[in-house]
């Protein structure tokens, strides 16, 4: 159990605004990619995460909370009107989707599970969101997995000066996920699984200005 100490500076870490947004996209193998990934953040890490994980609602709740037992930043479900904090890791539920409302500074939580087109497209909408809002503050991450629900989310970020990072095939459980981005250009850095946090520790350390979003 955390001392009152502890929980203070907990609480006092999340409410600073992040230095850069996240987005990491999953797939097939994405439960046991996260589960490497995220534990190698350190609780004083500047960015704030968003994970879609394609899951069905429910489930991510569950890697959520099996993620927060094993992670130093803290990992939960987002809420609709929900701020963006460092080292805080927002895993969207199933079925939902997440953008990013400049002018009211929040996120926006969107069932899609009855608009299978917005459903298809979780991934792509979100980091186009970041993108929009945070430029080169925003952080692409295309982990294992199906489909090409990501690709145009890349370019996106891409083209707003962000980083993208795509995992690359030797430790993907499956590679057309990742290499649907890395065909289409938009990709800076094709990593291993294990250096993947690193890398992005690295650029939100240096990233600059109001950035604030891992995805699927």
């Amino acid at each position: 159990m955390q001392s009152a100490e502890t929980c203070s500076t907990s609480v006092s870490r999340n409410l600073r605004r992040p230095s850069s947004v996240v987005v990491i996209a999953a797939g097939t193998g994405g439960p046991q990619a996260l589960m490497q990934i995220l534990p190698r953040f350190q609780a004083s890490f500047p960015g704030a995460i968003i994970v879609i994980q394609r899951m069905r609602a429910g489930f991510t709740r569950v890697l959520a909370d099996q993620l927060d037992e094993v992670c130093r930043v803290r990992v939960t479900e987002p809420i609709d009107g929900q701020d963006l904090r460092a080292a805080e890791v927002l895993m969207v539920p199933g079925g939902c989707r997440v953008r990013y409302d400049r002018e009211a500074d929040m996120l926006v939580l969107e069932d899609v599970q009855d608009d299978p087109e917005a459903a298809r497209s979780r991934t792509d909408a979100t980091m186009t969101s970041m993108a929009q809002a945070f430029g080169r503050g925003a952080v692409g991450v295309l982990l294992t997995g199906l489909g090409e629900d990501g690709r145009a989310g890349m370019k996106a970020i891409y083209d707003a000066g962000g980083t993208t990072i795509a995992q690359d095939e030797d430790s993907s459980t499956i590679f057309d996920l990742p290499a649907s981005a890395i065909e289409a250009g938009v990709v800076h850095h094709v990593l291993p699984l294990w250096n993947i946090a690193d890398q992005v520790t690295s650029i939100s350390h240096c990233t600059a200005g109001p950035a604030v979003a891992v995805l699927k």
